[in-house]
C-alpha cells in the first residue's frame, strides 16, 4: 500500500474549484454504477417488498438504466445531511442521526409502506416529490425489517444486531462530501447512520471507511485512488483506537483488495477467495474498491478517464453477489477521483434518475455555499 495521504481533521472546503464537480461525480458515478449493476443482479426469492419491480435489461444501447433502492437511500442520506446543514445555517444544532432516521422513514413511505407504529411521522421534503424515488426496486430486506420495527437503531442498542449486509456501506458516500468535517467527526456520523438498520460492527465500520475513501479522493483529486484508499485505512485504524470499533474484517478485506488490484491478470476464482462473495458490507466495499483500483492500474492511457470509469464499473459488477452495490462503490469513488469528465455521457443520458441526482447535487451545493457554476 502506498504512503498514506494523511487526512487532516478538517473537512472539505466548498470553495475549492473542484469541490462542486466532485459532488456531482460521486453522486452520478455511484448512480450509474448502481444502475449498471442492478441489471446483472439475480432476482432474490423474496425481499419483503410489495410488488418489487425488477430493473430493466441494460444490454441495449438505448435501454433505460434504472437505479436500485441503494441509490434512492443514498439520495435520502444526502438529503438528511442537507437538513442538518440547513439547521446549522439558521444557527441551530440538529441531531444528525435523528435526521437520517427520519429521512429513511420518509423513503419507507415512498415504498408504499405505512408509517411504523411508535415511530415519528416525518414531515415531507422536496426530495419526496421525485417519482423515481417512489419506484420499488428490490429494496434490501434487512433495511425494510429494521425500519418497519419503528425503533431507531443505535450502536449500543441495535435493532438487528447481526445484520452485516451491504445496505449501509452503499448509502454512505454522502458522508465523504460533508464540508468542514474531519474524519474524527465523519466516523461517528457514518457509524451511527449505519446502525439505524445494521447492528453488526463491521457493517458500520465499512460504511465509515467508504465515507473516508470518498473524502480522501475528493481532497486528492487527480492523484489517483491508491493514496486515498491508504488514507482511508489509516483513518479507520485511528477510528478503531478512538472509538474501540472492531475493524479486523473490513481492513483485512481492503488490504486484500489492494493486493489483488496490483496483481494484473487474476486466475478464475481468485477474487471470491480473497475478497469473499460480495454480499456482506466488508466484501462489497472491498470488491468495489478493488475494481476501481484495478481499472486505474490497467489503463494504458490515464488521460482516458471515461475508459477508466467504464472498466471500474465493469469489474465491479462482474460477480453474483451484490453487483449493484459494488458497481455503485466503484463508480462513486472513481468519480470522486476523476470528476464528471470520466462519466460516459451516453450512459448518463439513459439513467432514469439522472435529473433527480443532478437536482439533489445542486441543492446540496447551494446549501453548503459552493460558488455557482460559471
Amino acid at each position: 500500500m502506498p504512503a498514506p495521504l494523511l487526512l487532516p481533521d478538517a473537512g472539505l472546503d466548498p470553495a475549492w474549484p473542484e469541490y462542486a464537480d466532485s459532488v456531482r461525480a460521486v453522486l452520478l458515478g455511484g448512480a450509474l454504477g448502481d444502475a449498471l449493476g442492478a441489471g446483472r443482479r439475480p432476482r432474490p426469492e423474496a425481499t419483503g417488498a410489495k410488488s418489487p419491480a425488477a430493473p430493466a435489461d441494460t444490454g441495449g444501447a438505448a435501454a433505460v438504466l434504472r437505479i436500485s433502492a441503494g441509490t434512492q437511500l443514498t439520495l435520502y442520506t444526502l438529503d438528511a445531511l442537507q437538513e442538518v446543514v440547513e439547521w446549522a445555517n439558521q444557527g441551530h444544532a440538529a441531531d444528525e442521526t435523528a435526521c437520517l432516521w427520519l429521512a429513511y422513514l420518509r423513503w419507507l413511505r415512498t415504498q408504499g409502506e405505512p408509517d411504523p407504529a411508535g415511530a415519528p411521522q416525518p414531515l415531507p421534503r422536496r426530495i419526496d416529490e421525485h417519482e423515481v424515488l417512489h419506484a420499488v426496486r428490490e429494496p434490501d430486506a434487512t433495511v425494510l425489517e429494521a425500519l418497519r420495527s419503528g425503533r431507531m437503531g443505535e450502536v449500543e442498542r441495535p435493532v438487528l444486531p447481526d445484520a452485516e449486509g451491504a445496505g449501509p456501506v452503499l448509502r454512505s458516500s454522502p458522508f465523504g462530501l460533508l464540508p468542514h468535517v474531519g474524519w474524527r467527526t465523519l466516523a461517528p456520523l457514518a457509524i451511527n447512520g449505519a446502525a439505524l438498520t445494521h447492528g453488526h460492527p463491521e457493517a458500520q465500520t465499512a460504511a465509515a471507511v467508504h465515507g473516508f475513501v470518498v473524502h480522501a479522493a475528493v481532497r486528492a483529486r487527480r492523484e489517483g485512488l491508491p493514496r486515498p484508499v491508504a488514507a482511508a485505512v489509516a483513518a479507520a485504524r485511528g477510528t478503531a483506537g478512538n472509538l474501540t470499533r472492531p475493524v479486523a474484517e473490513t481492513l483485512a478485506r481492503i488490504d486484500d483488495a489492494v493486493r489483488a488490484a496490483g496483481r494484473g491478470d487474476l486466475a478464475a476464482g481468485t477474487l471470491p477467495r480473497l475478497l469473499g462473495a460480495g454480499r456482506t458490507a466488508p466484501e462489497v466495499l472491498a470488491r468495489g474498491l478493488c475494481a476501481a483500483l484495478r481499472a486505474e492500474a490497467e489503463s494504458p492511457d490515464a488521460r482516458d478517464r471515461r475508459a477508466v470509469f467504464r472498466r471500474a464499473v465493469e469489474l465491479g459488477t462482474d460477480h453474483d453477489g451484490e453487483p449493484a452495490a459494488t458497481g455503485a462503490i466503484a463508480g462513486g469513488v472513481t468519480g470522486a477521483a476523476l470528476g464528471t469528465a470520466a462519466l460516459p455521457p451516453e450512459d448518463s443520458a439513459r439513467l432514469d434518475a439522472g435529473d433527480t441526482v443532478s437536482e439533489a447535487a445542486e441543492r446540496w451545493l447551494r446549501e453548503v455555499g459552493a460558488p455557482p457554476a460559471a
